[in-house]
């Protein structure tokens, strides 16, 4: 039955995305009262590099990062009693990136400076890959995905990368995402490889979010376009920042306003394509926190369940090169949820 998916998906991509625009975006509800999720995982933990069942840290070097350039991964470290992860990391942590992304011909690790860095089964195998996405510089909008070998490292990227398009991901204005996250499958269609979500747009169009569902092989994506507003209920996209990962309740989404400190959680994420280039996504919202981290600065936000226990966390990595783990639990309707800081590691 992946074909008829595959058919809707084509006709879907035909209709100009541009219809979006004239929705007037709607301030989403929160939750209703829940209990906090359990621990009920059924497959392979997401972002877990090496299969040890624990989430890993993957983050981009290279100036403003306070590490070298390069992939930095740090195995998540578990504890002996509990058998399942801490929040904190094995440090130093080691740069896989030696090679290079595989497209300069360079060699050079120095060609991941400035790339968002993804984790997640790019090409349909059962290993985590690695997705360099560049939102400036010579590659703005493009990237490039590269094979897992499976014991938390990235293949030698010749013969075992593929590169993204920037014109899988452009706006109807031809701007490219300032962001993006793995979307897992949040359409529903499919399972092998996942799909992308991403912000988009310019000062003078607006930004707002967009749905990238993949097309079968790695690096192939189109453009949905949502009509979703911020977790606040206002258009400006561009002052907040993703970051997704996948739980046995579903695909989660915190995102952040780093201005206001206002911490969010979309949780069992899901988007219904509408047939016209245009997607509505459904989610239960959670607020976090307010004031969070209020201007800090933090160059990678990266969501996992790092203790386990079906409740989204975070790490934070700041441009010093140091990584802060953040533990989530008691989600409320009602009130922001409990969030337990870990002490800093120093990651190079």
């Amino acid at each position: 039955m992946k074909h008829l998916s595959a058919r809707r998906r084509l006709l879907a991509w035909t209709v100009p995305a541009a219809l979006a625009l004239a929705v007037v975006p709607a301030l989403p509800a929160e939750a209703a009262p829940v209990n906090t999720p359990t621990t009920a995982i059924t497959g392979p933990v997401d972002k877990d590099l090496n299969g040890d069942g624990v989430p890993d840290l993957v983050t981009a070097g290279g100036t403003t990062t306070g590490l070298d350039s390069g992939v930095w991964a740090a195995r998540g470290r578990i504890n002996a009693t509990t058998g399942v992860g801490t929040g904190r990391v094995k440090v130093p942590a080691v740069n896989i990136g030696i090679y290079g992304n595989g497209v300069t011909g360079n060699e050079s690790p120095a060609d991941f400076d400035g790339a968002q860095m993804i984790t997640g089964r790019f090409w349909g195998t059962a290993n985590q890959d690695f997705l360099a996405y560049y939102p400036g510089g010579d590659n703005a909008g493009g990237g490039v995905i590269i094979k897992g070998v499976g014991d938390g490292t990235m293949a030698k990227p010749y013969n075992a990368s593929v590169s993204l398009a920037r014109e899988f991901l452009a706006d109807d204005y031809g701007n490219a995402p300032i962001q993006l996250v793995n979307g897992y499958v949040a359409d529903g269609v499919g399972d092998d490889i996942p799909d992308l979500l991403g912000i988009v747009g310019d000062t003078t169009n607006g930004y707002r979010l967009a749905y990238y569902p993949s097309v079968w092989a790695a690096g192939l994506y189109f453009r949905v376009a949502l009509n979703t507003a911020t977790p606040t209920g206002g258009s400006d996209w561009q002052n907040w920042t993703l970051a997704s990962t996948e739980l046995a309740s579903g695909v989660a989404l915190v995102l952040r306003n780093a201005t206001t400190g206002d911490l969010y959680l979309w949780h069992g994420v899901t988007m219904a394509d509408n047939g016209d280039g245009t997607g509505t996504l459904a989610y239960t919202q959670y607020r976090l926190a307010s004031g969070w981290n209020t201007g800090a600065a933090i160059s990678s936000l990266v969501a996992a369940d790092l203790n386990a226990d079906g409740v989204v966390d975070l790490w934070a990595v700041s441009p010093d090169g140091s990584v802060r783990a953040y533990l989530i639990s008691n989600l409320s309707a009602t009130r922001p949820a409990k969030i337990r800081a870990i002490q800093a590691q120093q990651l190079g």
